[in-house]
């Protein structure tokens, strides 16, 4: 029996633990042969065309990859326009790729192609579910894995498909939206092999979702990290000390914030006339304290009352 050829579409730094497990695959069932990333972009104030980490990864590890879109179409394309027909993928998986994918791609390999979530689907479909998830002030988090299934009567049909696969794990007080979704494509790269074996084996079935269930989600703008400075002043001082101070949970909602939009788009202030972006904080006997901030067009410093 020939290996089940697996390609990864995928861009940001955080999704390289997929890869890795992916790359270590049982030899003799399944092997990574095609990486598919989002095209080099412009970093940095000068402007350099940078390849995606993904890409990079690709490259060091000698993995065939393509950022042009190219090679997405030549899944389903005849063997003459690029691969043979014992190049075809048998099974794809999406994690953190950041583009839609024609559902004749992504219909084409034989198994499937399934998709990385971090909610518990069908709640919070959409672009943003770690974020919304810190947002509520959730204890916990979810890893979905499903397949990706064209609905054409459904309205809004992303995150739509079959569940294959779905697990919680807790939460950290100070999780930040970098952090958690670090430790969840680290705890998801430790079930992928295991996940992939008994998926060849159809030993996971695939469950359907309650569309009526859905929640949904949005793509977070620099106007999310917004906090009016009045609000953000009185949750600096504890409750008995000052008779302006906000309640307890509406100072746990301004934490919340700051933890959702941890790296992008960050928290920020109007102070004095000047936009003023909280880089760094923390809770502390029921206030919120400021640890670094930034005055647009300055550098970063120590808060200082």
């Amino acid at each position: 029996m020939k290996n089940q050829r697996v390609a990864f579409f995928g861009t940001s730094k955080y999704c390289l633990p997929v890869l890795e497990a992916l790359k270590n695959l049982p030899a003799g069932r399944q092997e990574l042969v095609l990486v598919i990333t989002r095209e080099d972009k412009p970093v940095g104030r000068k402007q350099i065309l940078t390849p995606s980490p993904v890409k990079q990864w690709a490259i060091k590890n000698g993995i065939k990859v393509d950022s042009s879109g190219v090679a997405a179409s030549l899944l389903i394309a005849p063997p003459t326009a690029g691969l043979q027909n014992d190049e075809k993928v048998d099974l794809a998986i999406v994690a953190d790729y950041g583009k839609i994918i024609k559902h004749e791609v992504y219909e084409k390999p034989k198994l499937g192609t399934f998709n990385i979530h971090f909610s518990k689907l069908p709640e919070l479909r959409g672009p943003s579910p770690v974020q919304s998830t810190l947002l509520r002030g959730d204890k916990t988090a979810w890893i979905t894995i499903y397949k990706l299934k064209y609905y054409p009567e459904l309205e809004i049909k992303m995150d739509s498909g079959p569940i294959l696969w779905q697990k919680e794990y807790p939460i950290l007080p100070d999780d930040t939206t970098e952090s958690l979704y670090t430790r969840l494509f680290q705890e998801v790269a430790k079930e992928i092999p295991e996940i992939i074996n008994s998926l060849a084996a159809c030993r996971l079935p695939l469950i359907s979702q309650d569309h009526s269930k859905a929640t949904f989600c949005k793509m977070l703008t620099k106007d999310d990290g917004f906090i009016e400075w009045d609000l953000l002043k009185n949750s600096m001082y504890v409750a008995c000390c000052d008779r302006n101070m906000i309640p307890t949970s509406r100072v746990e909602k301004l934490y919340n914030q700051y933890r959702a939009m941890y790296p992008w788009p960050g928290i920020w202030t109007i102070k004095d006339g000047r936009r003023m972006k909280i880089l760094k904080c923390h809770l502390e006997k029921e206030k919120i304290v400021l640890d670094e901030i930034q005055f647009e067009g300055k550098t970063p410093e120590k808060y200082k009352n």
